[in-house]
């Protein structure tokens, strides 16, 4: 398993409370959609959300608090246990894709931040 991209995003919500949120099918749905799920396996270990699909493909996300301020980490791996010198190519040589990881960590902080606030009141 090799890393190929990661991004983080600040979230302002309890660390112990987005983590209980990964442990959810509410990460999955909010990243994947409905129709999303139907290509991709997933799994969960405490705090930390997997999907995996396609042949080379996971994706992790999780949460950590270093200096005392929660952060989601989005994390992308090839997997590919044959032809991974392939999966850059078959990717267009990833020209944008640490852009798109950015884009999912920032996107996914704020509505996990907004799901949280709105279920706290």
């Amino acid at each position: 398993m090799k890393l190929l991209f990661e991004a983080s995003a600040p979230v302002r919500a309890r660390l112990a409370d987005v983590r209980r949120l990964i442990d959810t099918d509410w990460v999955p749905d909010t990243v994947l959609g409905q129709a999303g799920r139907a290509y991709v396996d997933v799994d969960h270990r405490d705090g930390v959300v997997g999907f995996q699909g396609h042949w080379w493909y996971r994706g992790e996300i999780s949460a950590s608090a270093p200096g005392g301020h929660t952060v989601i980490t989005c994390r992308v791996f090839n997997v590919a246990r044959r032809g991974a010198w392939a999966v850059p190519l078959a990717n267009k040589l990833f020209i944008g894709y640490d852009r798109t990881v950015r884009d999912t960590a920032a996107d996914l902080a704020r509505a996990i931040q907004s799901h949280l606030v709105g279920t706290a009141s």
